[in-house]
This record gives C-alpha cells, sequence and structure tokens, in this order.
C-alpha cells in the first residue's frame, strides 16, 4: 500500500516527468498536423502517433500510480482518440487538434494545482470527454483498463510462450531494486514503457497488469523482449531510473535456432539448488534450462518441465536435469555459476549415478552439501543522481562569489608584499577555485528546450486566432544556459513571437499577392559564440518601416518632429523599444497597449546582455539576442574615469586601443578614429556620464559592437582584468540607465559595473 508520506518523496519527479510529458505531446501532435497537412511519409506519421500513444500511456499510468485518477483517466481518454487515430477510425483534423490540445491544457492545470495544493483541482473535463465522445462516436467500444475481459489477462499470461512478431534479439532482463525503495511499482511502470519505445515486450513477471497498475510488491521484476537495441543501450536506460540496485540481460536463443537434432556426447545428471526463501524459482529454472539447452539436448527433468518452469521444485528448492552434450563439466559448471540466487549443484555422469545409485540404494537421497562453493555475482556498478533544491545551489554560488572576492583581496596584499611563497600559494588557489567555479556553474546550466517547449503551441494557438498559417521552426534547443538566465529569457521571447506573428507576418490572402509563400515562416534559433549564447526571432513578413515609427513616436509624444527629421532609419527603428510605443493601429489582447519590446529590452539589460533589430520592409524582421552563458560570476575590466574606478564586462568589448593623433580624424564635426580601413565613432565616457571631457591628443579606448556600428569609448585609464561578483543595485536604483550593477573589490570598495548598450542607445529614455 503506497502511503501519502510515500508519495510526497516522489510528487516532484512525477510532476517534472509530467510536465516533460505535456511538453513533449504539444510539440508531437503540432508536427504530426503539419505532417498532414503538408503530405509527410506514413513511416512519419506512425511513428508520431505512437509516440504520442506511448507518452499519453506512460502519463496515465503514472498518474494512477500517484493516485490521481481525474488525471489518468483525462490522459485515457486523449489515449483512445490516438487509438482510433492509430487504427485510421479517424483522421487528423484541426478541430481534432484543438481538441487534444483543450486536453493537454487541461491535464496542465490539474499538474499545476497538484503541484500547489496536492491533488487536481476542480478542473472540468466534461465538456472535453462529451466533445472526444462525438469524435470517437461509434467508432470504437471502449474498454477501460479496469474492464479488460479475462480472455485477454490468460493471453497475457500465456504470452511468454507466443512466437514474437518483432525482429531481432531475445533478452531476458531481471531489474532489482533497492530494498527500501518506495513506489518500486512507478519504476517498474517506467522501464516496461521504455522497454516498449525498444522492441516488444513479450512477457513479465510479475504480469503486465499489475505491473501497469503500479501494484509492484517485491523488489524484482523481470521482462522479456524482443529488439534491435544492443544490449549495452538496453542497460543504460533502465539504469537511468533511480533506485535500481541491479540489472541483469541475458540473450536468449530463438526456438528455431536452437534446432531439433539429436546431440552427439555423455549424458550428466545436472542436480541445482536454490536458497530456500528464493524469489521467482520458476523463471530462474527457465533460463537454467534454456542455456542448458544451447551445450545440449536435455533428455529428461525432474520434475516435469512444466512444473520447473512454474518454480513447482522438489522439496521447493532444487530440480534435476539428464544432459546429453559433447562439452566438459567445467563448462556446465561456468553455465550454472552465472545464474543469480543459485546455492549450489551437481554434475555427475549417468553411469557414474547409476553405481552411486546402487551403493546408496538403503540411504537418504542426497541433501545438499554442507560447504556448498561460492558463486560470485558480478558487481553492478549503480549510477545515482541526487535531487538538490536549486536554492542550495544559488547559496553555493553566492559562497564561491564571496570567494572570489576573498582572492581578489589576498592578490593584493601578495602584490604589496612582494612574497614569493604568498604568490605561488595563491596561484593554486585561483586555480583550485576557477575549477570550483566552474563545477559549480556546470551544475546550474539548464538546456534552453525547457523554454523553447513552450512556444510551438503558443505560435499555433495565435496564428488561428489571427487567422494567419505559419510556419514556426526552432533549432539549437539542446544548448545550455545558467538557470537564472533561463527563468528570465521566456518573457522577453513571449514578446518577440506574439509580435512576430501579429505584426510581422501578414494575412495569407495579402501575401499570395505579394508573390509570398501562403504560410508566413518564424524562426527560434539559439546559438552558442564562445561565452555567449545568441538567440535570434525572425520572420519573412513586413518588416518595420521607420518613417511609420518616427510618425507614431511623434503622435504619442515620445520624440518631437525636429527629433523625428534627423533621426536615422537605425535610430528609428530603435525607438520600437520606448516605453509606450506601439505601431499597432487598434488594441487586442495581442498587442496595442504599449507595451512589449521596452519590456524585452529591459529584461535583456538585468542579464547583461545586448539586443539589435535588423529589418526590411516587405522582408521581414530579425532581433538578435546576446547573453551570456551565465551572470553570477564574470570576467571584467577595470578602467578609470577621473578618480573613479568603474567595470565593463569583458563580453562587451571587441578590443582596446590607444588613441593617437594619427588615427583620430574628424567627420561632420564628430571625432572619428579610422581602424584597419573601418571608420568608428569616438564618445568619450565623460560625456555619457554628464562630465567636462578632457581635452587630450592620446587616450585608452574599448571598442564596443552596438548593434550594427562598433564605437570606441575613451577613457581615463585601464587598469586590469578581473573575475567579479555582480551584485543587484536594488529596488530604488533598478531604473537607473546605464548600469547593470555593481562589485566589490578585493579592497572592499564597490564598484559600479557599466550597461554600455543602456548608456549608448538610451537617447530618448530620460
Amino acid at each position: 500500500m503506497v502511503t501519502l508520506e510515500d508519495m510526497s518523496q516522489y510528487l516532484d519527479e512525477f510532476l517534472a516527468d509530467a510536465r516533460d510529458r505535456i511538453d513533449s505531446l504539444s510539440n508531437a501532435i503540432l508536427t504530426l498536423e503539419k505532417i498532414v497537412k503538408e503530405g509527410g511519409s506514413e513511416e512519419e506519421k506512425t511513428e508520431l502517433i505512437n509516440q504520442i500513444f506511448r507518452d499519453a500511456h506512460t502519463l496515465k499510468g503514472t498518474a494512477a500510480t500517484m493516485g490521481f485518477m481525474k488525471l489518468s483517466e483525462t490522459a485515457h481518454k486523449m489515449e483512445n482518440i490516438f487509438d482510433a487515430i492509430r487504427n485510421s477510425q479517424l483522421e487528423l483534423t484541426p478541430e481534432l487538434v484543438d481538441l487534444v490540445l483543450d486536453f493537454l491544457d487541461a491535464i496542465d492545470a490539474m499538474v499545476n494545482n497538484i503541484e500547489e495544493s496536492g491533488n487536481e483541482g476542480d478542473v472540468d473535463v466534461s465538456d472535453l470527454f462529451e466533445r472526444a465522445d462525438e469524435f470517437l462516436g461509434g467508432s470504437k467500444k471502449e474498454i477501460k483498463p479496469e474492464e479488460k475481459p479475462k480472455e485477454a489477462e490468460k493471453k497475457e499470461e500465456k504470452v511468454a510462450e507466443e512466437v514474437p512478431s518483432a525482429e531481432g534479439k531475445v533478452y531476458y532482463i531481471k531489474v532489482k531494486f533497492q530494498k527500501d525503495a518506495p513506489l518500486k511499482g512507478v519504476r517498474a511502470f517506467l522501464i516496461l514503457s521504455d522497454l516498449e519505445e525498444r522492441g516488444e515486450v513479450i512477457w513479465t513477471n510479475p504480469g503486465r497488469e499489475i505491473i501497469e497498475n503500479g501494484n509492484l510488491e517485491g523488489d524484482v521484476v523481470e521482462f522479456r523482449i524482443v529488439s534491435e537495441t544492443p544490449k549495452e543501450e538496453l542497460e543504460t536506460v533502465i539504469k537511468r531510473h533511480p533506485e535500481v540496485e541491479s540489472v541483469e540481460i541475458v540473450e536468449e536463443k530463438k526456438k528455431e535456432e536452437a534446432g531439433e537434432k539429436a546431440v552427439e556426447g555423455k549424458e550428466y545428471v545436472v542436480r541445482v539448488y536454490f536458497q530456500p526463501d528464493t524469489p521467482l524459482k520458476g523463471p530462474r529454472s527457465y533460463l537454467i534450462l534454456n542455456d542448458l539447452e544451447k551445450i545440449g539436448e536435455i533428455l529428461s527433468t525432474n520434475p516435469s518441465r512444466q512444473d520447473i518452469e512454474e518454480g513447482n521444485l522438489i522439496e521447493n528448492k532444487f530440480f534435476e536435469v539428464v544432459l546429453r552434450t559433447s562439452e566438459s563439466k567445467e563448462k556446465i559448471s561456468e553455465i550454472l555459476k552465472k545464474h543469480p540466487d543459485v546455492l549450489n549443484f551437481t554434475i555427475t555422469e549417468k553411469e557414474e549415478e547409476k553405481k552411486e545409485e546402487k551403493k546408496e540404494a538403503k540411504k537418504q537421497p542426497p541433501k545438499q552439501p554442507k560447504k556448498p562453493p561460492i558463486i560470485e555475482t558480478p558487481k553492478v556498478k549503480i549510477s545515482r543522481v541526487i535531487k538538490i533544491d536549486v536554492g542550495h545551489l544559488d547559496k553555493l554560488m553566492n559562497l564561491v562569489g564571496e570567494l572570489v572576492i576573498t582572492k581578489g583581496r589576498l592578490e593584493q596584499i601578495g602584490e604589496r608584499l612582494g612574497d614569493r611563497e604568498l604568490f605561488e600559494a595563491l596561484s593554486t588557489l585561483s586555480r583550485l577555485l576557477t575549477e570550483l567555479q566552474d563545477e559549480i556553474m556546470e551544475m546550474r546550466l539548464t538546456p534552453i528546450a525547457e523554454v523553447f517547449n513552450k512556444f510551438p503551441r503558443m505560435v499555433r494557438d495565435l496564428a488561428r486566432k489571427m487567422g494567419k498559417e505559419v510556419e514556426f521552426v526552432m533549432e539549437g534547443a539542446d544548448i545550455e544556459v545558467d538557470r537564472t538566465i533561463l527563468e528570465k529569457l521566456g518573457d522577453a521571447l513571449v514578446h518577440l513571437l506574439r509580435n512576430a506573428v501579429d505584426h510581422g507576418i501578414e494575412p495569407p490572402e495579402e501575401r499570395v499577392k505579394l508573390g509570398k509563400p501562403r504560410a508566413g515562416r518564424v524562426e527560434l534559433i539559439a546559438k552558442r559564440e564562445k561565452n555567449h549564447v545568441v538567440i535570434i526571432v525572425r520572420d519573412d513578413g513586413r518588416g518595420i518601416d521607420p518613417e511609420k515609427v518616427k510618425r507614431k513616436a511623434v503622435e504619442r509624444g515620445l520624440i518631437t518632429p525636429e527629433e523625428a527629421a534627423n533621426l536615422s532609419d537605425e535610430e528609428a527603428i530603435n525607438l520600437i523599444f520606448l516605453p509606450g510605443f506601439s505601431t499597432a493601429d487598434k488594441v487586442t489582447d495581442v498587442s496595442g497597449r504599449g507595451v512589449g519590446m521596452d519590456v524585452v529590452k529591459e529584461v535583456v539589460k538585468s542579464m547583461n546582455g545586448s539586443i539589435s533589430v535588423q529589418t526590411e520592409v516587405g522582408k521581414g524582421t530579425t532581433f538578435i539576442l546576446k547573453l551570456p552563458i551565465s551572470m553570477a560570476i564574470i570576467q571584467a575590466l577595470l578602467i578609470r574615469v577621473e578618480d573613479e574606478t568603474y567595470a565593463i564586462p569583458i563580453n562587451n568589448i571587441l578590443e582596446t586601443i590607444e588613441v593617437d593623433p594619427s588615427i583620430l580624424k574628424t567627420v561632420g564635426g564628430k571625432p572619428v578614429i579610422v581602424l584597419r580601413g573601418e571608420i568608428i565613432p569616438v564618445i568619450m565616457l565623460h560625456e555619457l556620464f554628464g562630465l567636462p571631457a578632457p581635452q587630450v591628443d592620446r587616450f585608452p579606448a574599448i571598442i564596443v559592437d552596438h548593434g550594427a556600428q562598433k564605437v570606441a569609448i575613451g577613457v581615463d585609464e585601464l587598469l586590469h582584468k578581473r573575475d567579479i561578483v555582480i551584485k543587484s543595485l536594488g529596488k530604488f536604483l533598478s531604473n537607473v540607465r546605464g548600469f547593470a550593477g555593481a562589485t566589490i573589490l578585493g579592497d572592499g570598495s564597490v564598484v559600479l559595473i557599466i550597461d554600455i548598450g543602456g548608456l549608448l542607445g538610451g537617447g530618448y529614455s530620460g
């Protein structure tokens, strides 16, 4: 009996698995709809339908095992729909896809309720069930899990005797769980589901119904599977499940391969003893008989073969086999030793056995020896995964940050004292600290797919709502970023994708008139570049008209007509990031309220990243987000302006140069430098801070990438590179333009971290 306490230990794992299944189902359903619409291959369709069916089946089973019957029944109803599709009784129409997605919404709502309150809540699924029944109509009689006919149960019990239809090798698999592992039924069901994805499971012990209902009582579950998957891969798949103590996989010969011809050689009487309390003696005996048949011919058994295979042994602990084989006793011994729970065995030639029987006629039947030979079972290396609250990782990251600050302090002391031994110790400390920092960073990395997987459904729903046809493409979902960045990234991408569908993609009729495909294309791409991740959101729609942007900005009072007249096209397009700006002609629930792009820019700024826009009227728009992989500890260049020290993140800097009169020029009254044939405008950091610019001929400068334009920023002095810990400026200073946060140096001084994008791109934000 599973208690609530047992269940709570696995609740997080169930919720995580359920959410993965929901995302997998959503994306598979949308992919299937696309294939049906565009005329994909039958093989692709079948594979996707099977995947959807398996995910729904697994979700149904795990929910039932955890006691969430309402969720289980909802998943079961959805499973029935895809069973009808699989059997060609239902056609996958957009309306049917809408229904299935509504089922997923209901399941998602239940999962959220379970997380909050421990139960599915009052999610009403009666309307969904009615709509499902309308689609199903009389296509087939639904069989509920608890109503499975007895004939089917009998068939399952005898399935081991059936000839498998799948191609591949036959494997016997024994999985042993740790003795104190709760909810072994959940584990067994998930392992069964994984094996079914890789072949045909032709036998289970206990029966399939027991496993699917999560009623496993012992520590061992056994399977027989026909699969083309390599033995090693099957073992890896099973071992990834927590609390699996050991896995044994034995390849068996198919009956037709064994042959029926007589075998020449000696006859042996083989007696095999099990531990008295050995579980599942029948399947173990079957495997021993199977192995003995591989090296010879079994002439007789005691008790009958059927009794042996059912576990009805002599005195409930041993059986005898008369084996004719050309192999030696040692070979037979090797085969028997590899089987677990065999306590002892004897191997006697038939002639010797007869002589021995005459001598021992008046004696009792032979008993097992007092000192049976020790049979060593190979130890299995157990892979363990420990679940840790992310709060602990955050605290660990903060502690490493404090160590980085302390290391900086020690380096300053070392420089002042000039002690060689201290320098050597600091060098070792620095190396160890870097390794520790890298390991913790690695622990915090999460695949960006966790955010990306939500978007295919969102784009489809939005396109259908607006009467548009949209082809949505995602790439690079396997790239990993820090979980802090991942949490913030979702909101920004939601705004960009909604804008792409709403503002960018034209209605189908308009696109046809323009000579474009009816379906617009929206792309979401993630790429890794050194210590950055680049996110690209691209559409092939209308593009952004700079003149329309200027006009709207003037109408809304964000800039004056004079300022608008002096703006370049690039500067005009950047106006879309101003608070309160919108080009929508009417307010909808999608856009037009003047929020969106300013939110995106603030989110990107808070992550110490940059955003740029590339657009062409009639061709489409591309937004490029450049973000650090991690934002906890970064490398920065310390610079001096007048008497203050500031930090600029290294990932914002292209290069540093010394500006002198030979490269400093004036174009249109503004200073520029000519670097390798490229004209780059020069801005003194003093000016951006509202300070008087120094009148000097030579000064150091950093070259930064500001959208499509490089800019040289002049400073008074370049100091040195440091690992710094980013600290928030707090709620009251969060709106200060041009600063991404602050850090503490080794000497205890507080240094502001400059946000180059904010300083250069905030000309109209006040």
